[in-house]
């Protein structure tokens, strides 16, 4: 059995990998090859002031490759308002730092294969979820790059532009001045081709754009129909950052995962601080169009249409995150762990019993 660092992740996953390993097994889910176990949130009190605990799961199996992946994250979380807007933030509670955890298992013999963190592969797996969807509904000949976020997330979705569009201008906004223009520094000394700049709003960074990428904390949608103009292809990295009003300004919308909406909150009566939680939101209200947009798998496996025209309005909703993606790029990994030597080998009798469970 073998452990692995986010450190050791970063080194042998890049982005292209992680499009690439999930294109193909998007289209194996497209094909009923491949299993989505559905995403579930326990969410219960804890003692942290003006907060709860949340036990994420999920998971899925991909026979092609052997392997059933689990990824848990262990949170206390909070919903501050910042700038006016709520967010969901996960304090760093485990002695300054999170937990977050993958386990890959093989299909073929049940054993424990390995476990690393999440947090690497994490942004990677949303990054290539939204740069396979910029792939196909992007104009080919898209350059700029409006990005409305300036956290680690917001990385990722630049490393995903940039995988599979010639991307040449980036404008970044968010609320606080000092992360966006952090993230400026950083994202010129990683790609200095770039013309890169911070703005100091978002109706100014979104101004031309042939790209325009939300990955924010925040709740509520950060995006405004008037914004889009015709030929513009619009994502973000949850369903709160958009709404009904905004998709219905598009001509063709694609939703990450069309079997789940959003996770399954499954609250203790009583948690305290919990509110809404994405239980509730333009997806389940009345009035919604959530049933009518196909999927990514659809759109990989060309059951879905991609652009059809260089003047439509284009959106990807990366609704929810599902552990197929850490099936994907976990076997991966693993595979070029094994081939370069990296991580540290357990005993596999540590991970295993005797006893008939």
């Amino acid at each position: 059995m073998r452990v692995l660092s986010n450190e050791d992740v970063e080194q042998l996953l890049s982005m292209a990998d992680c499009i690439a390993v999930h294109e193909e097994m998007y289209r194996d889910y497209a094909d009923g090859q491949a299993l989505l176990v559905p995403r579930i949130d326990n969410l219960s009190p804890t003692g942290e002031a003006g907060a709860y605990y949340a036990f994420k799961q999920m998971g899925g199996a991909w026979p092609r490759k052997g392997v059933q992946a689990l990824r848990i994250n262990s949170d206390i979380i909070t919903q501050p308002v910042i700038d006016g807007r709520p967010r969901r933030v996960k304090q760093p509670k485990a002695n300054g730092r999170w937990v977050g955890l993958v386990f890959v298992f093989s299909s073929e013999t049940g054993a424990l294969l390995a476990i690393f963190p999440d947090g690497v592969m994490q942004r990677l797996r949303v990054g290539a979820a939204n740069g396979i969807a910029m792939k196909h509904l992007a104009r080919e000949d898209a350059r700029s790059l409006a990005l409305i976020g300036s956290g680690w997330q917001a990385g990722g979705q630049l490393l995903a532009a940039l995988s599979v569009r010639a991307i040449e201008r980036v404008r970044v906004h968010s609320t606080r001045s000092e992360s966006r223009s952090a993230f400026v520094r950083e994202a010129r000394l990683r790609h200095p081709e770039l013309d890169i700049r911070a703005t100091d709003s978002a109706e100014e960074c979104v101004e031309g754009a042939d790209v325009i990428m939300a990955a924010t904390s925040s709740m509520v949608r950060v995006l405004e129909p008037g914004w889009l103009k015709s030929g513009v292809h619009i994502s973000c990295i949850k369903s709160q950052e958009v709404d009904q009003q905004l998709l219905d300004r598009c001509d063709r919308i694609v939703v990450h995962i069309s079997a789940q909406p959003k996770q399954y909150n499954n609250v203790m009566p009583g948690t305290a601080n919990v509110g809404k939680e994405g239980g509730t939101g333009w997806w389940n209200a009345p009035g919604n169009r959530f049933a009518e947009y196909p999927d990514l798998a659809q759109l990989v496996a060309g059951r879905a249409a991609a652009r059809s025209s260089p003047d439509e309005i284009t959106c990807f909703v990366n609704n929810i995150g599902i552990g197929l993606q850490f099936a994907a790029a976990g076997a991966l990994v693993l595979e070029k762990a094994e081939a370069a030597g990296l991580g540290h080998s357990l005993p596999d009798d540590w991970f295993s019993e005797t006893v008939h469970p």
